[in-house]
């Protein structure tokens, strides 16, 4: 059975990764911001006009929030690995357009 880490690796390595920097440009286009952290790590600071889905409720709670699956979505959390996950995740209901931000 896996571990974490290579959990995480293999996520990585079957989705995109955008840099921060990269990920301000793709909001400018109008990609949607999908938050995946906790709802207190919300509370604390978000960005405006993000969606905000925990991760452990994203498989029943995306396509109510983004039913267009063909929607270009960014998914964001703390540090990356959430993020990565959430992405994996997405893909794998159909969504086409999805990159995970790193850190």
């Amino acid at each position: 059975m896996p571990n974490f880490r290579e959990l995480l690796q293999r996520a990585k390595s079957e989705i995109v990764e955008v840099t921060t920097e990269e990920a301000e440009n793709l909001i400018r286009e109008e990609w949607v911001l999908l938050d995946v952290r906790e709802p207190d790590e919300y509370e604390q600071g978000a960005i405006a006009a993000s969606i905000h889905i925990p991760r452990g409720n994203l498989e029943s709670a995306i396509e109510a929030a983004l039913p267009n699956k063909e929607a270009q979505v960014i998914a964001m959390c703390a540090g990356g690995a959430r993020s990565a996950f959430a992405a994996q995740t997405l893909q794998n209901l159909d969504y086409k357009n999805v990159v995970s931000m790193k850190g």
